[in-house]
């Protein structure tokens, strides 16, 4: 599955359902060297707010281009200054790897200190009253951002997050993105998530032969039942908020993005 290609296709189709009026936000944390959800976000006509504390050129020119707010910082947990490590894959320097996390299995000894804020703080800034879409991929750094919406009003509850899991092995294998640290910190982040009333999810996952899946939040055992594939590598969890989400239609925006139509699961969720 084409993750970041099939998560682009669905929200430039259901955002306009979530709010048809473009009266939200919609926020790119961790914007990374591709896949740009901030353009995405802005051309579908909504405000955008970008959060990347080391932007390349092509992201500014692109943030000129279409009247995106850049904020060149971390999004964490609190305001001041922290370490960011320098991210590596297959030992050569890749900032789409850069994490606050020190034990990121993507993270090098090379260092930095990059200015941080926190959700409460980002949100006054940008004067942010409604959210239509938060997007987040920060390296193992999501729950200490995602446990800050416990303590967020009804009304600035995004109405659809976005959040990377996993990455660098298997679930299989329970290593690096999977190691019982991180997903204990995906899990939290989906209990969270729970907690504050977030249902229909869509988890896109790269493992190859598997589909789309489609389940209710509020439905899950997260202490015993999780929606991960056995196999799964890496991918995005989708959660709603207050928002129905058509299977047919889901599975239809998909498959440009897979080998062919495969069933969904709606209900019953793997462990």
């Amino acid at each position: 599955m084409r993750v970041e290609a099939c998560c682009q296709g669905l929200l430039e189709h259901l955002l306009p359902d979530l709010d048809p009026q473009r009266q939200g936000l919609c926020l790119d944390v961790g914007v990374g060297t591709f896949a740009f959800y901030c353009q995405l976000f802005a051309r579908l006509g909504y405000a955008t707010v970008a959060v990347e504390p080391t932007p390349t050129d092509k992201l500014r020119a692109i943030c000129q281009q279409d009247s995106i707010q850049l904020i060149e910082q971390c999004l964490s947990d609190r305001v001041g200054t922290q370490t960011l490590h320098l991210g590596q894959f297959a030992h050569v320097a890749n900032s789409n790897f850069s994490s606050l996390a020190a034990d990121w299995f993507g993270a090098s000894t090379q260092t930095r200190q990059v200015p941080t804020l926190d959700v409460a703080t980002l949100l006054q800034r940008i004067n942010a009253t409604q959210i239509t879409a938060f997007k987040l991929d920060i390296e193992g750094w999501e729950p200490v951002v995602i446990q800050q919406f416990a303590d967020l009003a009804e009304p600035r509850l995004p109405q659809v997050v976005m959040f990377e899991y996993g990455g660098g092995s298997s679930r299989q294998k329970g290593e690096k993105g999977w190691s019982p640290k991180f997903l204990a910190g995906t899990v939290d982040c989906l209990k969270t998530l729970q907690q504050r009333g977030y249902g229909d999810s869509i988890m896109i996952d790269y493992a190859p032969g598997t589909a789309p899946k489609l389940f209710d939040l509020q439905q899950l055992r997260l202490d015993q039942d999780l929606p991960f594939y056995p196999n799964g590598v890496y991918g995005n969890l989708i959660c709603f908020y207050q928002h129905r989400v058509s299977a047919a239609r889901v599975n239809q925006l998909c498959a440009p993005y897979q080998g062919g139509l495969t069933n969904w699961i709606v209900s019953k969720v793997v462990s």
